[in-house]
């Protein structure tokens, strides 16, 4: 998924709450943390999810 889409789909109400937290989406460096972020937890699950199919099928 492209940077701009993910960045899109945070809703306002999310943004605040990872202010919170000290991740301003706003801030490039910020936001290339996130999108990083959220591509390898995409490949992980995708890793998690060949490896239950080569075990059990």
């Amino acid at each position: 998924m492209p940077a701009a889409e993910i960045l899109r789909s945070v809703s306002p109400r999310e943004r605040v709450m990872m202010l919170w937290f000290g991740l301003n989406l706003d801030d490039p460096e910020d936001a290339e943390l996130f999108v990083e972020g959220v591509h390898v937890t995409d490949r992980a699950i995708a890793e998690q999810e060949r490896w239950e199919r080569e075990q059990f099928g």
